[in-house]
This record gives structure tokens, sequence and C-alpha cells, in this order.
């Protein structure tokens, strides 16, 4: 798994499709993933590997549910990947995050699903007082092409 991560590594188009709370809400954005340099990788020593970080640079859609993924802190990236789970934010008990799960590859890029996780956060819907589910829905990575 680590080295097909590490072929991961460029800058694609990512769009975002959820399907649920509210099915069909659509953001996009520029990722950009890259092996990490000395610095990231002493800061990952003791905690979770990394194979590729990088930034998302939003476009299109609500950022608010990954408000620390356009970080390009080398200590504190906003796209973290190893193996076949990039997370786009930074972790925090008050601050959401993005999990995404790549599912499958190709030349061209890599697709799957993901999920929101709101920290402590919980969406209720106004009037019924119900539990709204987390965002979550497919995702697909077009790799850029010069």
């Amino acid at each position: 798994m680590r080295a097909r991560a590490r072929t991961l590594a460029g800058e694609y188009q990512l769009i975002q499709v959820r399907t649920q709370p509210d099915a069909g809400a659509v953001a996009t954005g520029r990722l950009h993933l890259a092996p990490p340099d000395s610095l990231a990788r002493v800061g990952a020593v003791g905690g979770a590997a990394r194979d590729l970080v990088g930034w998302l640079d939003p476009t299109q859609g609500d950022s608010t549910w990954r408000p620390g993924a356009s970080s390009r802190d080398p200590k504190q990236p906003g796209a973290v990947l190893t193996g076949d789970h990039l997370r786009l934010g930074q972790p925090a008990v008050d601050s959401p995050v993005e999990q995404l799960e790549i599912t499958a590859v190709s030349e061209d890029g890599f697709w799957g699903w993901w999920q929101a996780e709101p920290g402590w956060e919980v969406a209720i819907e106004s009037g019924t007082n119900r539990i709204v589910p987390d965002p979550a829905g497919y995702f697909c990575a077009l790799r850029a092409r010069p």
C-alpha cells in the first residue's frame, strides 16, 4: 500500500458529492499531495505514519467542514494520506475534518467515499429536534495535467 500511495503524489481536481444529509451538494477544490519533507517526517515520529502530505484550495461549495484543509504548514498539513485514507482538515476535538477512503486508483486519479467528522458538534434539525446525519458521500480526484 505504501508504494502505491507514493504514486499518488501530484495535483488533483477534487470533486466531492454529498449523499447525506442534503444529497447532491457538490464541493470542489485543487488538491496537492507530495512526499513529506524531513521536517514533516520528524513531526510524525511516534505518531501516525504519513505517506503524502499537502493541502486543499477550495474552489466551490461549503468549506466550513474542513477549515484547516488549506494549511501548508509541514508540521500541520491540511491533507494527510496514509495508505488508503486521506484526511482533510486539522484533527482536534472542536474542529471538523473529512475522512476520505480511497477504493480505486487509476493513472487518471483516485476515487471512493468520504464522511465528515464534526468533532463535538451535532447538527439538529430545527422544528423536529432530530439529529441530522454527518455529511457523507463519494468523491473523485482527477489528476491535473500540465
